[in-house]
């Protein structure tokens, strides 16, 4: 087993003071991944940049400073667990890099408590280290319980992406790396229009409490028509915007119902952990439907991943490169057979052994001879006939010819008279019993 990477641990306020389970849950999967936390005594807030920058800027650099200085005496980088520390921390590491009067002078004062800043220590967001350093395909690896089929609709917050000047740990406009870390959980990232929006959360610090929640119920109510099984966040403030105001809200009579969690839990659960083990217990909102969701998508899949490699499929998906060249599909709009394979993986599986499109592929085997991993479409609708057949969900028609075949061994029994008509001998005799005898026990 690898060396565990070592970093300093920081807190920042609101996860000690108001929500501990993060912490546990925080621990708990930090050593699944193989990352081990050194304690510092004596860190103060990070400072909080709308309240502490906007009283006096040399004491926000002053107090940001000293948290720097107090990791880099460790001689360790700083794992970061909260969007708020990290875009303080990181600006101010940012100006004083971008001045060395600055610099001193700040050192000046650190000298006379007994510390100094070099600019050794680098900030890192506990996301910025999944997706960087661990990275999507590893975590893949880690997964004992897949998230298929689930949608789950990414909040990346303010301060993880900006000020970019400060951040550049991804794109400030347009961001991906979360939605990747969420898809290498096996769940949909869900493209959904406010998904850049601050949730609002600072507005109720300054008595503007039904202007923050406006926007937090903006929020939360198109993720929640979108279909989205969860939200996911990697601030402790956004967390509590949107699991407890929400839970105030519905108190009141709201119908809103987003289960809320931070990646990090989500992770938890997908890699076996137990809802115990990361302290889900401390949720204002019910997570009941998300885990009811969970488990029958994970019952679906169990199904599709008995004769299907889902990474192929997915690899399929992605690539689509026959999709030009199927018979059916040049022919009939209304057959996609891309559409479909992205359906299986989205987790509409139901749906599908119900309908009859899955019919329409004639397996004439045209997408697997042009196929370059020898994989093609029709292996995705193979299965998904088994499944529908198996289920007595298929069109009346196959399941008549099913049940023909297995009765009389034929699918149809000759026609006397026309062969009469053209003298031609009687028919062999069909199967007997023992046909039936070799099909009477299902493999």
């Amino acid at each position: 087993m690898a060396e565990a990477a070592r970093y300093v641990f920081y807190w920042g306020c609101q996860i000690p003071a108001r929500l501990a389970f993060w912490e546990k849950s925080i621990r708990g999967v930090m050593a699944r991944v193989g990352i081990e936390g050194v304690e510092v005594d004596g860190f103060s807030c990070c400072p909080e940049k709308n309240l502490v920058a906007n009283w006096g800027h040399r004491a926000w650099l002053l107090a940001a400073a000293r948290n720097l200085a107090l990791a880099e005496r460790q001689g360790l980088d700083m794992l970061l667990f909260c969007n708020g520390c990290y875009s303080t921390l990181k600006s101010a590491q940012a100006e004083l890099a971008a001045s060395t009067a600055t610099l001193a002078e700040v050192n000046a004062s650190l000298e006379e408590i007994g510390l100094v800043y070099r600019g050794r220590v680098r900030v890192k967001h506990v996301l910025e280290v999944l997706h960087d350093d661990i990275g999507p395909g590893r975590i893949r690896m880690l997964l004992e319980k897949p998230m298929n089929g689930l949608k789950i609709a990414v909040h990346p917050g303010c301060h993880l992406l900006r000020p970019s000047w400060a951040i550049h740990f991804d794109d400030p406009l347009k961001p991906t790396k979360y939605d990747a870390l969420v898809e290498a959980l096996g769940a949909q990232s869900l493209s959904y229009q406010t998904k850049m929006m601050c949730c609002g959360g600072a507005l109720g610090n300054v008595g503007e409490g039904e202007a923050s929640l406006a926007l937090a119920r903006k929020k939360l109510l198109e993720v929640q028509e979108a279909g989205a099984d969860a939200i996911t966040v990697s601030c402790p403030s956004c967390f509590m915007q949107f699991d407890q105001k929400q839970y105030l809200a519905q108190r009141q009579g709201e119908q809103l119902h987003v289960p809320v969690f931070s990646y990090v839990e989500l992770l938890g659960l997908a890699m076996g952990l137990e809802p115990e083990e990361l302290g889900l217990s401390g949720h204002r909102v019910d997570l009941a439907p998300f885990f009811a969701s969970w488990d029958k998508h994970r019952r679906d899949f169990d199904q599709v991943r008995r004769h299907l490699d889902l990474a192929a499929v997915r690899n399929c998906y992605a690539c689509g490169a026959c999709v030009s060249d199927c018979p059916v599909a040049e022919i009939t709009p209304e057959f996609e057979p891309n559409r479909l394979i992205g359906e299986v993986l989205d987790g509409r599986i139901e749906a599908l052994l119900s309908g009859r499109q899955i019919w329409m592929c004639l397996e004439c085997h045209t997408c697997y001879e042009l196929c370059p991993q020898k994989f093609g479409m029709e292996k995705v609708f193979t299965t998904l006939k088994h499944l529908s057949l198996e289920r007595q969900k298929a069109p009346a028609s196959m399941q008549g010819a099913v049940k023909s075949f297995l009765t009389s061994g034929r699918l149809g029994a000759p026609d006397v008279k026309a062969r009469q008509k053209l003298g031609l001998p009687p028919s062999p005799a069909p199967p007997g019993d023992d046909f039936k005898q070799l099909l009477g026990r299902k493999e």
